[in-house]
């Protein structure tokens, strides 16, 4: 390994600081307006050809949510059932308005919520 290949050691705690930099520096460039909540929970996502696959929420908000899965979800309406922790579980109709890959056949997206598909058992 040449001394220019050499990774530059730091100490963990700059390393974690990094990071936070660049979540704070990724914050600013989000030009969402609702408050978005913290949110991870299994979810179905199922495609208007009938298609079903399986996601993980990672944030919801009052218009919106954003998923991460592990295939490309095509830009449009889909419609996501979300259980819920009381036993319900709700379909919601929502159009998924960008989806990218974010490492080694996983992606993540964001969707803006529709309509009300159902809710029940």
């Amino acid at each position: 390994m040449r001394a220019e290949d050499k990774p530059t050691l730091i100490s963990p705690g700059k390393a974690i600081f990094q990071l936070i930099v660049e979540a704070k520096a990724a914050l600013k460039l989000d030009r969402r307006a609702e408050v978005r909540y913290a949110f991870f929970r299994p979810v179905s996502i199922e495609l208007d050809d009938g298609h079903r696959y399986s996601a993980f929420t990672r944030e919801i908000s009052e218009t919106g949510i954003g998923l991460i899965h592990n295939m490309d979800v095509p830009e449009g309406e889909v419609e996501i059932s979300i259980r819920s922790d009381c036993g319900y579980s709700i379909r919601v109709r929502t159009r998924i308005v960008w989806c990218q890959a974010c490492g080694e056949g996983w992606y993540i997206s964001g969707g803006r919520f529709v309509g009300i598909a159902s809710i029940g058992r």
